[in-house]
């Protein structure tokens, strides 16, 4: 049977799966730990209380999504300084499918959408599912990883729908610098190109740190978020998309968007009862996870301070680390594969972002303050007998 290209024609695993399966029997320390609900975070139990409300068992339809779960979700927006309107939230049952509804009414089979790289490879499938592809444009090797903006310009053909951003970055941990927002919202208006931000670690901000998002004028812009991440709940299933743009285009997406949402109907209903009381536990789990961040952050630069080609790249927000291994002719998945195989610790390799350039490991800073520790001093003794102090 021929089954759809919208799939990979090849599903082997590759060396890295295959090493996990095999060292997952003897135990591993897992360092690309992303779910927060496994990390030992406290979350207490009577936030799920509202899960249970009688209001829960009564089914009503609504495309969007309740008005009232909207309406607690733009009051906690604008809490946070954002400027939202209830009837510009969208709500979806995860960001997957927000980026799919988004593709839905903006492309068609063929079409391309701009996407940073590197990237988390999440955005390559969700866009090869909808029959589109993916044109990369690259983030420069430099301080705060600034678009390339002329090579950017160059590579859009005129298949283009739409540009993606993320912001903080995953996983370089950078926001777009203002010029940068400023000439890509440019360049969407140029072309009529969406404008699409995903934000889903915009609440993990570091001290010190900003981020303005781009506000329209000529064309349709999207911010996407989640419970997933500002709860650190990715089981309870909520995410949202906040529209933008000139008045008359905007009605004409809200209807679009409207007959994709009511087919699908995919948030449940207890979650939307619940939101209120929901995002009234948001800052204090971004609190807790935001001291460990911080705090793993030190701990690994510490570790790793001085030690002959290892660096850990600066960020400004999210929950991931950037190590680069500098010269050496060092390459990323061999490095992985020691560190599973010989010390039985798991990191991602740069490659599984797509860096186009340079040796990159990724680690997750949520782990057990414990387990990342163990982790993290297994690297430094591992780096230290390969390439010494």
């Amino acid at each position: 049977m021929r089954f759809s290209s919208r799939t990979p024609a090849d599903l082997t695993p590759n060396p890295i799966s295959k090493a996990i399966q095999k060292a997952v029997r003897g135990g591993i320390i897992d360092l690309t730990e992303s779910n927060p609900t496994r990390c030992g975070f406290h979350y207490p139990p009577s936030i799920l209380e509202s899960l249970g409300k009688p209001s829960a068992f009564i089914y009503d339809p609504q495309s969007f999504g309740l008005p009232e779960a909207r309406q607690a979700l733009a009051d906690y927006l604008n809490a946070k300084g954002q400027k939202v309107a209830m009837e510009n939230i969208v709500l979806t049952a995860s960001t997957s499918e927000a980026y799919s509804y988004l593709f839905k009414i903006l492309g068609n089979p063929g079409n391309c959408f701009l996407v940073p790289t590197p990237s988390y490879p999440l955005l390559e499938h969700l866009l090869r599912l909808e029959g589109l592809e993916l044109v990369p444009y690259f983030l420069q090797t430099l301080a705060n990883w600034p678009v390339d903006r002329d090579r950017l310009e160059k590579a859009a053909p005129e298949a283009c729908k739409g540009l993606i951003v993320v912001n903080p970055h995953n996983p370089t941990g950078t926001f777009l610098s203002g010029q940068d927002v400023d000439s890509l919202g440019r360049l969407c208006e140029e072309n009529q190109w969406a404008y699409i931000s995903d934000e889903v670690f915009s609440d993990f901000t570091y001290p010190g740190h900003a981020f303005k998002p781009w506000t329209p004028s000529g064309s349709l812009s999207f911010r996407l978020g989640g419970l997933s991440k500002s709860l650190g709940t990715p089981q309870l299933k909520l995410s949202w998309i906040l529209l933008d743009g000139p008045a008359k285009i905007l009605d004409e997406c809200r209807d679009r968007l409207e007959l994709v949402a009511d087919t699908y109907l995919s948030v449940n209903t207890p979650v939307q009862r619940a939101l209120p009381d929901l995002l009234a536990f948001a800052p204090a789990f971004q609190k807790q996870l935001m001291a460990r961040v911080l705090h793993h952050r030190q701990f690994l630069s510490e570790q790793l301070q001085g030690l002959g080609p290892a660096m850990v790249w600066p960020a400004q927000g999210g929950w991931y680390a950037l190590v680069e291994i500098k010269g050496k002719r060092a390459l990323d998945e061999p490095i992985v594969l020691e560190l599973l195989e010989k010390h039985r610790v798991l990191i991602h390799p740069g490659s599984f972002y797509d860096f186009p350039e340079g040796c990159f490991l990724v680690l997750s800073l949520l782990p057990r303050p414990e387990v990342f520790q163990e982790g993290v001093v297994r690297i430094r003794k591992y780096l230290e007998e390969k390439w010494g102090k």
